[in-house]
């Protein structure tokens, strides 16, 4: 659905206002507007689904896995993705990465009680840190970027530090937001209060294409039921309200909370029980790290085409 420009100018508008007081998420309630977020569409259920279709297909035979999750704050992909796999009795090695302190004390715990279910198939270690900082001296068989894209400032740096950390037909699995209306005050909000544009979708596409990165891509569509955010008392509405946002909407004035409603009202849908639902869809990206011979080959082999097009030029 392509973004309509009036409405697109009138909540940049509205969020640039300087009457307007934004007031950043302190840890707890962006983890709550997190689990309020997925609670109300099955966007993670469908990106794990995809997630052990690509394992299935590219590492079918595999009996032990090393993984890192880059930005795996409280871990709620993590934790059902990792569960999934010791359920078919795999050995995992899992290494977590995210410079939130709080959400790596939540993965720290789950993780604990994974391991003491099974000590002798899964270990794990967790490092509250970012990911120019993290040194490692083993490769993995698969990464995990899951909505971590956001809030790299640099694509090319971050994506070199992916590529050396994976092993030979190793997997990088990232999952990024395709700006939709539903992302547009978060974008808004985010450029107002950190001074920084965030990354999407089409942002990592044009590095792909750029760089001549072979890599997959499949669109999840999973609309968000919003209902809630309509009703005045409803905690688990503000949560979702403010998560949407990216800041605390106790601050907006009734007519502020208004405008913001109505936005997404007039971007939604309401189904005949009654729900309130806005599309929301992600990008699902993923590609295997070549064998270096492959690499040299096709290196090889650009390079004779190229010499082939020189040869073209001088006649």
């Amino acid at each position: 659905m392509m973004i309509d420009s009036s409405q697109k100018s009138a909540i940049a508008n509205f969020i640039s206002d300087p009457k307007l007081k934004l007031v950043k998420l302190n840890e707890q309630e962006y983890m709550e507007g997190q689990i309020a977020y997925r609670s109300q569409q099955n966007e993670q259920e469908m990106i794990l689904k995809a997630t052990f279709k690509v394992i299935e297909k590219h590492q079918p035979s595999q009996e032990s896995y090393t993984i890192l999750s880059i930005g795996c704050g409280s871990g709620i992909f993590e934790k059902p993705f990792l569960t999934k796999l010791l359920e078919l009795n795999k050995s995992i090695h899992f290494v977590g990465v995210d410079p939130n302190k709080v959400e790596c004390a939540k993965t720290e715990e789950w993780c604990q009680e994974l391991s003491t279910f099974q000590p002798e198939k899964f270990i794990f270690k967790i490092h509250p840190i970012e990911l120019e900082k993290f040194e490692s001296s083993q490769s993995f068989d698969i990464i995990l970027l899951i909505y971590s894209f956001y809030y790299f400032s640099e694509i090319e740096s971050s994506f070199e530090k992916i590529h050396e950390l994976l092993r030979e037909e190793g997997i990088a699995i990232i999952v990024i937001a395709i700006k939709t209306e539903i992302s547009e005050p978060y974008y808004y909000v985010n450029q107002r209060l950190d001074q920084r544009s965030m990354l999407f979708s089409d942002d990592l596409h044009q590095f792909f294409s750029e760089h001549n990165i072979s890599v997959h891509q499949d669109i999840i569509e999973s609309p968000l039921n919003i209902t809630k955010c309509f009703q005045k008392n409803s905690q688990l509405g503000k949560h979702l309200l403010d998560f949407i946002v990216g800041a605390n909407t106790t601050y907006f004035s009734p007519s502020q909370l208004q405008v913001l409603l109505d936005y997404l009202s007039s971007n939604s849908q309401k189904l005949e029980g009654g729900e309130i639902m806005i599309p929301t869809s992600v990008s699902f990206y993923y590609f295997q790290k070549k064998k270096e011979e492959e690499i040299k080959n096709s290196m090889e082999e650009s390079g004779v085409r190229s010499q082939e097009s020189g040869g073209k030029k001088e006649e």
